[in-house]
Formats: structure tokens, sequence, C-alpha cells
């Protein structure tokens, strides 16, 4: 469940354009017709190398959705407009309602629909809680991994939903 919320967090608030194919009937779909605003303090975008960098403060927003980080890059694909790959980086954070995802860094590959979230990488959904070092997750499998270390293990803090009473 954690896992599906926070790919569509993320694949929304990365202005991806692909279908949100995880969603069930207790979760909403993304609307994908809502603008994407995105400011920084400057946007570098450098046609060469086919790439977008915004830098300084970054924050995009798309709905209820809210994205902070201190870099986007976004890298087209060497023929067509299509994007490739989104990389956000420092202090990574998105928010929906009482959702929060952090991060240094992520990375979404958008061809292979695999996102990869690096340094010490927290999801907290209300009062539940996961955590580690990297998180990737395969969306074309609804597969998630968490990734620990000598240091860092993996964590998750799971509380029970209170079970309302018959009358």
């Amino acid at each position: 469940m954690m896992a599906r919320w926070f790919l569509l967090i993320v694949l929304g608030t990365l202005c991806c354009c692909i279908p949100a194919t995880f969603a069930d009937e207790v979760e909403p779909e993304l609307d994908r017709n809502q603008p994407i605003e995105i400011t920084a303090r400057q946007l570098e975008v450098l046609q060469l190398q086919r790439q977008s960098i915004f830098t300084g403060d970054v924050v995009v927003k798309r709905g209820e959705m809210t994205l902070n980080a201190e870099k986007l890059i976004i890298y087209l694909q060497q023929s067509g407009d299509e994007v490739d790959r989104l990389e956000a980086i420092g202090k990574v954070r998105v928010v929906e309602l009482d959702r929060t995802a952090t991060a240094e860094k992520a990375i979404f590959h958008q061809q292979e629909e695999v996102l990869v979230l690096t340094g010490n990488a927290v999801v907290v959904d209300g009062l539940n809680t996961i955590s580690g070092d990297e998180m990737t997750l395969f969306m074309k499998e609804d597969r998630i991994v968490i990734k620990g270390s000598e240091k860092n293990r993996v964590k998750a803090v799971i509380v029970p939903a209170e079970k309302k009473e018959k009358p």
C-alpha cells in the first residue's frame, strides 16, 4: 500500500506522463490534466545536452502534491522531446496531505519505469514509516526493494488501524 502511494506521489510530482497503472479503488487516480508549476531561482537549458536544470529552492506543484529539492534536472531522449529521466537532488521532499517522502536524491528512469531514492530515504504515511539507504520502485512489476547498510538497517514502523465497532 505504501509503495503504491509513493509511486503515485513521485510520478505525479516529477512531471511524468505515463499512466498510473497501480492505483486501485481506494487510492485516487493521478489527474494528468492538472497543470505542473515549477519554480526555482534559476533555469538553465542546455540544448545540445538535451537538459533543463532548475536550481535553487526548486518547488514542483501538481494538484495536492508538492516536491522540494535543491536541484531538478530533466533529461530528454536523444531523439524527440520525450523525457528520458528526471533527477531531483538535495533535500528531496515530496508531500501530499499527511504523506511525506524524503531522500537526498531521486532518479526516475521513464522507459524502464524505475524510481530510485538514495540517501536516507524515508516514507511517512500517517503514523507508518519505512526507511533505508536506498529504495527502488519497479513500477511495471508493482514491486519495491529497500536496502540498508551495515550502519543503517532497513526499518519499518507499522501502526495498526483502529477497528470501528459495529452498532
